[in-house]
Formats: C-alpha cells, structure tokens, sequence
C-alpha cells in the first residue's frame, strides 16, 4: 500500500490557506457520489473534490495550519487523503486561484509534473497554438434578450424539425452529393470557399455555446482563436458548465454548438438543391460539409476533447474521462509491469473501470484516424501542406503520447534500484522490437482488383453502333470462326444507305444527259470530267457505307463455346460503336486486366515479378499468373464498369458519365494471364478478381522512403 505520509510534507505543514472571498460551491451527485465543485466565477477556473479531499478544503479558514487540518480529517477514520494527495489538492486550488497562502509555498519544487497538470490546453500542442483575445462579455450582453427564447421548447421543436428534415433531404438525394463532393472537395476552389467559410461557421458555433453557459447562471470569461494547421478556430471558454448542478444543463452547453451547426446545415441543404450553378450553390454546399461532416467527424465525436466528449462524460456520469483514462493506464503499467513497490491501484467508482480502460487507446487511435484523413486531403490539394501536416501530426498523434507515456513510467520507476533495471529492459525490449519491425525484411506486395478478360480474338465486339435485332448463337453454344453470333440493326444507317443509292442515280443519269453523241466518246470527253468525279466520290461513300452495314453482324473471331451474359436481354438493347458484348471461350488461359493508377504503375512494373490472382468463384485459392501486357500509356476510361466504386470497385468514375467508365484519374491498363491449366468454365467476362504483384523482401524503412521518394518526384516530375 502507498505510505499516508509524504516526505515533502514538511514544506506545507505549517501553512495557513484560506479559500478566496469569490469561491462557490456547487454539489454533483455522480454515479450514487457526491461530488463537490468549487468554482471561481470572475476566472472561470474550477475544482472538483470527492468528500475526503472536500473535508480538508473545507477547514481551509486562515487560522489552522495545514498539519491541524490534516490531523483533524484523521479522527473521521474513513476515506482519509493521505499526505501526497493534500498537496496536489492545494497545488489545484493554487493554480485555479481558489485558495490564499499566508506566505509564498513552492509548489513547483514540491510537484516536478504540476506543469503538465495545469498547463492551459491547447498551448502545448504543436497543431492547436490558443490565442485568447479577450471577455465576449459585451456581445453576449447585446444577445441577452435572444437568449430566453432560443433556449426555450419552441426553439427545441422547431430544431427537430429542421433536424428531421435535414436526414430525409439528405438520404433522397445522397447519390447527388457523393457525386457533387467526388467533383469538388479536392479542388482548390472549394479549399478557398470552405477556409473563407469556416470561421464564421465555427464563430456562430462558439456563440451558441456562450450563449447556453449565460442562459443557465454561467460566466463566459475568455474568447479567442486556436490555430489549428494554421487555420484560425474561434473558441469561447465554456469551462463555466463544469459547475452547474443540473446534468441536463452540462450536456446542453455541449450540444449548444452542434444543434446550432445543424441548423446551418438544414438551411444549406435545400438552397444546394434550390440554387442553379454558380458561387452560391457552391457556398451552400461549402457550410453543408463544414456543419454537416465538420460535426460528425470532429464536434460530436466523443474520442476527442471537444463538444461529444463533454457530452459523453456528463450524460455517463464520468468526470473527466480523458484524463483519469490515462492516469489509470500508467497506474497498471507501474504495477504489473514495472512492479512498482507499493503502487496501488487507482480507485475508481462502480461501473467506471470498463470506460477507464477502452478510452485512452480508442482516443489515441480515433486522433490518429482524423489525422491520416486530414493529411490525405491536405495532400490533393498541396503536396507541401501535406508534408508539412504529415511531419507534425507524425510528432502530435505518435511520438508525443508515447514519449509522454514513456516519461510518466519512467518518474515512477526510477524511485527503486529493481523497479529502475526493470525501466532500462523495458527500454531495450521496445527499442529492439522497433528495430525489428523497421529492418527487418518483409515481403513487398501490391494487391489490385481487376475483371476477367477475354483475349482480343475471343471477343464479341460491335463493329458499328446500333439495336441488337437477332441472337443467332445463344449461350453456350459453340461456334466456329466467321459464324455470325448477333445481328445489329441501324435504322439511320439503313436511311443513309438508301439516300446515297438515290443521290447515285440522280448523278448517273445528270452525266448521261449532259453527254451529247456517244455515250463512251463523251466519257472520254474534258466537260464531263467533273461530274465523273462527283459520281466516283458518291459510289466510294457507298462502299463505306455497305462496310458499316456488313458491321452490323457480330461475327466470331475464333472457334470455341459462346458467353453472352444475360443472353435473355439483349434483343433490342442498344450498344455503341466498340462496346464489348460477350466472348467465346476457347479453352484458353484466363486473362485479368487490372486498372492502375497512373501513381503506382511504375510500383506495379518493379513488383510484378510473382503475380498471384483470386477469382470470385474461388476467392480462397490463389493461382498463379504472370504479367503479359502493359499498356504504357495512361487512359481515362476503365474496361469495365464493374471496377469503378458505384459497381462496388475501387476506382472514382465521373458521375456525370452515364457508364461509369469514365475515370476522374488516369489509369494504366495491365492483362495477367493465368497460368495454363487454370482456366475455369464458371469465369465469365466481367467477372471480379484480385490480382496481387509481389516480388523480394525489403525492410518496411527502405520500402516507406522508396514510396516517399517516388511521391515528390512525381509531384514535382510529371515524367517520373
């Protein structure tokens, strides 16, 4: 067990702290304990005290000394605060300006982390520098007569309604803004809209909240900004709901800010839907994503400090979450693996170990998600902004917490000659197993979806565009080379047909008339040159046309068993000019052409030396294959429709293309041809596969810095 006296005992003992003249108190009743808030409206500073730390604050008068007090909370013989936990509380109280000394104490050589603990959020953090501009007191003052009314029943049933009516809107017409949003977010134009956007956005957010804070008794002391990546974030210092006795009251502080962004939203929705093309159809969608997204992913996500997490805590009843997460993950590390003597566990209230246990690393790896997000985006609109993110979020997300971690465990261990070598192997055990995960090689693969492919012989194509008339060769059914599998019908190019024999004959006989004498003497004649001409023109269009009439007829290329999906729904179907109907299977290999982005082809053609590739039919057994054709060149246009993310694929096709070919990125087409004796009766074209190039080992460092590399050289080197 922890010892109740402290060896730096001595510097408080005979101190005289009296609570400030401005302190309140406020009860909370949390999880069946009664809690005690002492709060310091004109700062806005706060502490929450159970009733053993409660009963030593209490007797803080002036005129007994920290040691009497302590002795007197002693005579209670339960829940006694030892000697270390008086000391941070009257470190808190001292920070929250909430208790005076009769003289000077150093609290600073008595408390090595009280840094850390009071350190005002945000000023630590490399991606959030506050800078507080000072008491919003006058404008909520002008607001004051608003502010019954938009917290009143009326003003929460209106809300519903916009709320409701916001999810229908946006569940009817969600293809419109993925398809919008897929053309728009990345680009630069949208950047500059949602930055010069954001601010006023988040202002009306922040405002809602100072608002709810002043409606229920609240003080609202501080307003700023936050630069958060470099992009001004206005705040208001809500602390104020931390105190408030009612739970209904904290929650709806929190949910202030998120209620008033969905507002904005439920108005952008229908002014999108409304607006024609231009800058305000383009706002509106802007403060959509900013309200709507921004809300969702940040505000109301309770694995961040922000408006979801304040929410959680109050409505579970769990005083600050975060914070103790942490505190009881070093606690169990200090015990069970470091064994540190005389460590004990953290005490904790009925119901609250499971959350004490799942928040720390689920907030760790919600920030790391976010941050990934953030950096990706960042990188579609500028290469150097996403580096630059990368690199800090890199340090804020990863390495910080850790070293933090690492930092704690290490206070805690280096108190003891056993628990301190315990501390260096703990070291050496994770310094080796980084180094292994970074050196030690690994295999470099690349898995990539793709569609079976029948070989250019063994394609069903239409020559020429047109309604399929007549199926002459049903599925399945063999065929040999020249049999005629499907017959087009163009009626326009029927129409051309006979005008052009018409126009023929009108020219045959204008010649024959304008010919005086003999009929082969006047051929032979100079006048007559001209119209000859003109008729030689006409009969050679003629000939273009029969070609384009005899395309009509789908023939096969090559002897073998005929596919045709859906053979049923084809007649009367239109197909363009090229499209790929069916095949004929001959018994051959199978072919698998994959799409690559032009990003990673060059990785594709340096890793394709073992290719692998999974068939739907048989998505648990892996054939082997090999590489057969590069197309080189970059297209925009997938092979089939069955590869863009509408058709359940990976690639992002334009919206507006009625196919779902057309690409919004290049792509570099690749066939892979699996190996003889692999060829499978239940593939058919169109068919999905997963295609995996792999080739050697490499450590995963060397394999990060190749991609890294090659990523600026392509950005700065079209040619790369």
């Amino acid at each position: 067990m922890s010892s109740v006296h402290s060896a730096r005992w001595y510097r408080v003992a005979d101190l005289k702290p009296c609570l400030s003249n401005q302190v309140r108190l406020q009860r909370q009743s949390l999880r069946g304990e009664t809690w005690y808030v002492l709060s310091n409206p004109a700062m806005g500073r706060h502490v929450r005290l159970n009733l053993a730390a409660y009963e030593i604050v209490g007797r803080l008068n002036g005129e007994r000394t920290v040691q009497q007090v302590w002795d007197r909370s002693l005579q209670h013989g339960h829940d006694v605060a030892t000697q270390d936990e008086v000391i941070d509380i009257l470190a808190q109280l001292r920070e929250a300006q909430l208790v005076q000394f009769d003289r000077a104490a150093d609290f600073d050589v008595m408390l090595p982390h009280l840094e850390q603990m009071v350190r005002p959020r945000g000023r630590s953090n490399l991606l959030a520098w506050r800078v507080p501009l000072g008491n919003p007191a006058w404008l909520l003052d002008r607001l004051q007569p608003v502010q019954a009314m938009l917290f009143s029943r009326i003003a929460l049933a209106i809300w519903l309604a916009l709320a409701v009516s916001l999810l229908v809107l946006g569940a009817q017409h969600a293809s419109r803004l993925f398809a919008f949003g897929q053309l728009w977010l990345v680009t630069p134009r949208f950047a500059a809209l949602a930055l010069f956007l954001f601010v006023p956005i988040k202002l009306i957010h922040e405002l809602a909240h100072g608002l709810a804070v002043r409606r229920w008794g609240g003080e609202v002391r501080e307003a700023g900004f936050t630069l958060m990546l470099l992009v001004p974030v206005p705040y208001v210092n809500a602390s104020a709901a931390s105190s408030f006795g009612q739970r209904r009251h904290r929650i709806m502080v929190g949910a202030a800010g998120i209620m008033a962004e969905v507002v904005l939203a439920a108005l952008a929705l229908p002014l999108w839907l409304w607006l024609g093309d231009g800058l305000l159809r383009d706002a509106a969608f802007a403060t959509l994503v900013i309200s709507g997204v921004s809300t969702v992913v940040f505000n109301l996500n309770p694995f961040q400090r922000l408006d979801g997490y304040y929410i959680l805590t109050d409505a579970l009843e769990l005083p600050n979450l975060g914070p103790r997460s942490r505190t009881w993950w070093v606690s169990l590390l200090g015990r069970r693996v470091l064994r540190v003597p005389g460590s004990e566990a953290m005490p904790v209230a009925k119901g609250e170990a499971p959350w004490l246990a799942a928040y720390a690393p689920m907030s760790w790896l919600s920030g790391v998600l976010i941050a990934l997000l953030s950096v990706l985006w960042l990188g579609q609109v500028s290469l150097v902004l996403g580096l630059v993110a990368g690199g800090l979020l890199f340090w804020q997300m990863l390495l910080r917490p850790v070293a933090r971690l690492m930092a704690q465990l290490k206070t805690a261990a280096v108190t003891q000659s056993d628990t301190a070598q315990r501390w260096h192997r703990l070291l050496l055990g994770a310094g080796a197993v980084l180094a292994l995960a970074l050196l030690v090689p690994v295999p470099q693969s690349m898995l990539i979806q793709g569609v079976v492919w029948p070989p250019d012989q063994a394609q069903l194509r239409a020559d020429e565009s047109g309604l399929i008339e007549t199926v002459l060769a049903r599925d399945g059914e063999v065929v040999k080379a020249g049999d005629v599998v499907l017959q087009l019908a163009n009626p326009q190019l029927e129409s051309s047909r006979l005008r052009q024999v018409a126009r023929i004959s009108a020219l045959e006989a204008r010649l024959i008339d304008a010919m005086p004498g003999d009929v082969r003497s006047a051929l032979n004649d100079g006048r007559a040159g001209d119209a000859k001409a003109e008729l030689a023109a006409a009969l050679a269009a003629l000939a273009r046309l029969d070609e384009r009439a005899a395309a009509l007829a789908v023939v096969a290329h090559t002897d073998g068993r005929v596919a045709l999906p859906k053979g049923s729904d084809l007649p009367g179907q239109f197909v363009r000019q090229g499209s790929l109907i069916g095949q004929v299977l001959t018994g051959a290999p199978l072919t698998v052409r994959v799409a690559v982005p032009e990003a990673l082809a060059a990785d594709v053609r340096n890793l394709s030396g073992d290719v692998g590739v999974w068939l739907a039919a048989s998505p648990r057994t892996a054939h082997a294959a090999a590489l057969t054709r590069d197309s080189g060149g970059a297209v925009m246009q997938l092979p089939s429709a069955a590869l863009s993310a509408k058709h359940g694929g990976e690639m992002q096709t334009d919206p507006r293309d009625p196919d779902d070919i057309k690409l919004l990125q290049p792509v570099v087409l690749m066939d892979v041809r699996l190996n003889a004796g692999t060829q499978r009766e239940d593939e058919r074209m169109g068919d999905r596969a997963w295609v995996r190039f792999a080739s050697g080992w490499s450590p995963l460092i060397v394999q990060g810095a190749r991609a890294a590399r090659r990523a600026v050289l392509r950005r700065f080197n079209p040619q790369f």
